[in-house]
């Protein structure tokens, strides 16, 4: 790795007005709402599948794949339509606006189906897919704003806090609301109050994308097509940062989230007790809260990766300590806890890293791939995960899993080797993997003042350079200075960029 230089000087953090903050938290809010439906799904719907619309393990992990392969090829189409968009002159907020509500009611048909009394599996599939292409409109252009929002690498760490302070918020809804509705319809087949619980929530996930890009403001430098400053969906796969943040989104999308999603089985086979599911969700979102406050405290003076690569650690502890209780209730409250102390980092700092690549890879490769790397990661993450809960499912359906009746010991040490064993070696994983990033606050300072000056002397009138000013906000930018000569950038490239990515 190459040496920072003794006669750097780290840029000074920038200082955000009022308004530039309240846009921040504002964008936002936008993960309350595609929390409470993507989240609530996540959650629930293998075990909609399942235990109330009485599919095999193996017929709905299928059902799981086959979303899996759809999110492959939803993302890359969104975020083609998302710049079809912008070089007509519609925005990320517009496009937003435009797909919340056939999202909204995409979710609410797949949840009313047990009361319509739809069984068919071709029809559930079918919804399922309706909804997470809808979602994946929505979900690229929200995303790639964030780039827009800040372009500060300590702002986009707050960011990252704000966007899990509300998809924490939503996780409490899903905790308190959803999953036990969920429960109680394979329980006791009350699929009449499920279709309701899903008509609400999708509502509310319609009114929360609406009210974030009303209240967000227009972002002048995302509209319109001389804003696209050579915005392609190609990313260049063998850049290496591109390479770490593939294998990061992997990780992150398929391991992590298998403790989540084992909760409502654990509670309900492996620790059973009256209000098991509800109380162990309820401590893994307490955990996750108290997590976003301390994680976004902790990023103004830590770099991203450093403060990830500690919350995967934070999280393995979690684990352990879950495994290590799993005879003590009090004890698996207090382990699910530290687990979402942990999963708060694990979730909300790779969206910052994200942004920061889009940055790395601009200086590298002289065009800013905006919406394609963030539909990358996103084609990563959904499919990943639901390849993930599907992995679930058939590991489940072999092991000789009944909906509903008393699980075999090979059962319940397969659900414990799903919740607990799969996210701790993922956790293990992003450690490693994380030590090759090396991108903190003031290398990612001293690049953007290195692309403004490049873009500056590219094009002398500024014009290129204004319309960045315009799309980072207010006090958001790197210092300003004269052009650097070719060697000079030549210079910065090696010195600066290199060891700011992951190293190959």
């Amino acid at each position: 790795m190459a040496k920072r230089r003794p006669h750097s000087t780290p840029a000074s953090p920038p200082r955000l007005s009022f308004a530039a903050e309240g846009r921040m938290v504002a964008y936002s809010s936008g993960n309350f709402g595609k929390a409470l439906v993507f989240g609530g799904a996540d959650l629930t719907i293998l075990y909609l599948l399942t235990d109330v619309l009485g599919l095999s393990g193996a017929r709905a992990a299928g059902l799981l794949m086959f979303a899996a392969l759809g999110d492959l090829v939803f993302d890359l189409v969104a975020a083609r339509f998302v710049l079809h968009c912008r070089a007509t002159g519609r925005g990320y907020r517009w496009i937003i606006a435009m797909a919340a509500l056939p999202c909204a009611a995409a979710f609410a048909a797949i949840y009313a189906m047990p009361a319509l009394g739809v069984h068919r599996p071709w029809l559930v599939a079918a919804a399922i897919l309706v909804f997470r292409s809808a979602y994946a409109v929505v979900d690229v252009p929200h995303n790639a704003l964030m780039a827009q929002v800040s372009r500060d690498s300590r702002a986009r760490g707050r960011v990252s806090g704000y966007r899990l302070l509300f998809s924490t918020a939503s996780a409490l809804v899903i905790a308190v609301g959803l999953t036990p509705m969920v429960q109680g319809a394979g329980r006791a087949h009350h699929v009449d109050a499920l279709a309701i619980t899903g008509l609400a929530v999708g509502l509310a996930f319609a009114l929360s994308m609406l009210l974030c890009v009303w209240a967000s403001g227009r972002q002048s430098g995302g509209d319109g097509a001389a804003s696209l400053r050579g915005d392609r969906i190609r990313v260049p796969l063998r850049d290496p940062m591109v390479l770490g943040m593939g294998a990061l989104a992997l990780i992150t999308g398929f391991a992590m989230p298998c403790f989540g999603r084992m909760l409502i089985y654990l509670g309900s086979y492996v620790v059973p007790g009256t209000g098991g599911v509800t109380l162990l969700l309820g401590a893994l979102t307490v955990g996750q809260f108290l997590g976003v406050l301390s994680w976004t405290a902790l990023s103004h003076r830590f770099s991203k990766a450093v403060l990830l690569g500690a919350g995967h650690a934070v999280s393995g502890l979690g684990l352990l300590a879950f495994l290590a209780s799993l005879a003590w209730p009090v004890g698996q409250v207090a382990a699910a806890a530290l687990t979402g102390f942990g999963f708060a980092s694990v979730f909300m700092l790779p969206w910052g890293l994200l942004a920061d690549a889009v940055d790395v890879v601009e200086w590298r490769h002289g065009r800013r791939f905006e919406t394609g790397l963030f539909a990358f990661y996103l084609v990563f993450v959904k499919a990943s995960g639901a390849a993930s809960a599907a992995t679930i499912g058939w590991v489940l359906n072999a092991s000789g899993y009944v909906p509903g009746g008393v699980q075999s010991a090979g059962v319940r040490l397969a659900m414990i080797g799903l919740g607990l064993g799969v996210p701790f070696v993922g956790a293990i994983l992003a450690m490693t993997l994380l030590r090759r990033f090396t991108l903190d606050h003031d290398r990612h300072a001293r690049l953007l003042t290195a692309l403004l000056r490049r873009q500056g002397a590219a094009e002398p009138v500024s014009g290129l350079k204004r319309g960045l000013e315009k799309s980072s906000g207010e006090g958001e930018t790197g210092r300003g200075g004269v052009a650097l000569s070719s060697q000079a950038r030549h210079s910065m490239s090696r010195s600066i960029v290199a060891p700011a990515a992951v190293r190959s």
